[in-house]
């Protein structure tokens, strides 16, 4: 059988890691990404994308006009300033958390021996004589942190990987919407030798100032049913993205231990908190 497009493999590998990337990419191939208007087609059609989902349980969406007239009479300048700030500091802060995502995902397939997958846009970071990809941002260097620390009993599978729903051959258990996304990093943990512990994991960089809401957790502001147990910030909306990415990996038989969130701070360091499964919700409400 044709090898599906995108197929390599790593020297040392486990086989399990190289099957799950074979079975990955041939059961989602005919999933298109056009970069330029963010769009997913599958088949001709339009998909939503994952990380839409989470904010239809927002109780409240931000008014931006609204707010902005608001912020305007407490601290001066008209609402069409501050909306000018706003939205100029959210476009430095996308563009800053794209740019740190190809320099983790680059330095994950340099790391694995594979310096062909190092994404245009970072190449003048790299030298191939030393075999050294240079980070020019904190958050880089809380990648090359993140990085260096990885254990060598995890094995990369895939990075920026496409994926979407629909595929459960139990068709009662696939979600109402067919919905897609790119999850950042699918790595296969070998339990060091016990395969109780052994399975894959899925990890996302995040480059928020905050993943938490102190305000909302001082007042209790949770999302809505189902998930009116969590709380309304970034965190509980990334719960929702990793379970849905686990979901659809799933679906196809490769099932997922653990959901982790790398956070990338703006000195340099990085935390990892792994984040609950809620998919069992997911599939009744979508």
């Amino acid at each position: 059988m044709k090898e599906p497009k995108g197929m390599f493999t790593i020297h040392g590998e486990p086989k399990i890691a190289e099957a799950a990337r074979r079975h990955i990419l041939r059961e989602f191939e005919d999933l298109e990404f056009y970069e330029e208007g963010h769009l997913y087609i599958l088949h001709g059609q339009s998909l939503k994308s994952v990380s839409s989902i989470g904010h239809r349980f927002i109780r409240e969406p931000f008014d931006e006009q609204k707010q902005a007239a608001r912020y305007a009479m407490r601290h001066g300048q008209t609402a069409d300033y501050w909306i000018r700030q706003w939205r100029q500091n959210s476009f430095r802060a996308t563009t800053l958390g794209t740019k740190t995502h190809e320099f983790g995902e680059s330095l994950g397939y340099l790391k694995a021996g594979l310096p062909q997958f190092i994404r245009d846009s970072i190449k003048p970071q790299y030298m191939p004589q030393y075999g050294y990809l240079a980070p020019i941002h904190p958050k880089e260097e809380a990648v090359v942190r993140f990085m260096q620390d990885m254990p060598p009993t995890y094995h990369l599978v895939l990075n920026e990987a496409k994926v979407y729903s629909g595929k459960n051959p139990q068709k009662e258990r696939n979600l109402q919407e067919q919905i897609c996304g790119t999850f950042d990093m699918l790595y296969y943990y070998d339990g060091e030798g016990d395969e109780n512990k052994a399975g894959f994991v899925i990890l996302d960089y995040k480059t928020n100032n905050s993943l938490y809401s102190e305000y909302n957790q001082r007042f209790g502001k949770t999302l809505l049913p189902p998930f009116d147990t969590m709380i309304e910030e970034d965190l509980s909306l990334y719960t929702i993205q990793l379970s849905l990415y686990a979901l659809m990996l799933e679906d196809i038989g490769i099932p997922v231990t653990d959901r982790k969130i790398v956070w990338l701070d703006n000195e340099g360091e990085y935390k990892i908190i792994s984040v609950c499964d809620v998919s069992g919700l997911l599939r009744e409400c979508i």
